[in-house]
């Protein structure tokens, strides 16, 4: 009866520290977006243009060596370079996350 009793006191415990964890409150609602400067809009597309360069640059490499066909990294880098776009769209804000779980959107 006492291990019945420590197992249910453990379980409810865990339960309850729980509660508070950022995953079990609701996060539907919109957070709130930050709004960027003009210098700042610049210099994070600078950053953006430099990985987008280091990463054209890798795949060319993979295609070199021949880990890659030269369709597989056009591919990737057209891929690169339509989210580039899609981050100069959006001021290059953080995209929102969203979760894996699809049981615990209702």
């Amino acid at each position: 009866m006492k291990k019945f009793l420590a197992i249910c006191f453990t379980a409810c415990s865990l339960f309850l520290v729980n509660l508070d964890h950022p995953a079990a409150q609701d996060t539907n609602g919109n957070p709130e977006r930050v709004q960027f400067t003009e210098a700042q809009k610049t210099e994070l597309a600078k950053i953006q243009k430099r990985i987008l360069a280091d990463k054209k640059e890798l795949i060319g490499k993979y295609v070199e060596y021949g880990a890659l066909t030269q369709e597989e990294g056009d591919k990737m880098i057209s891929h690169f370079e339509k989210h580039y776009k899609m981050m100069e769209e959006h001021n290059f804000q953080v995209p929102q996350h969203r979760p894996h779980a699809r049981h615990m959107q209702k």
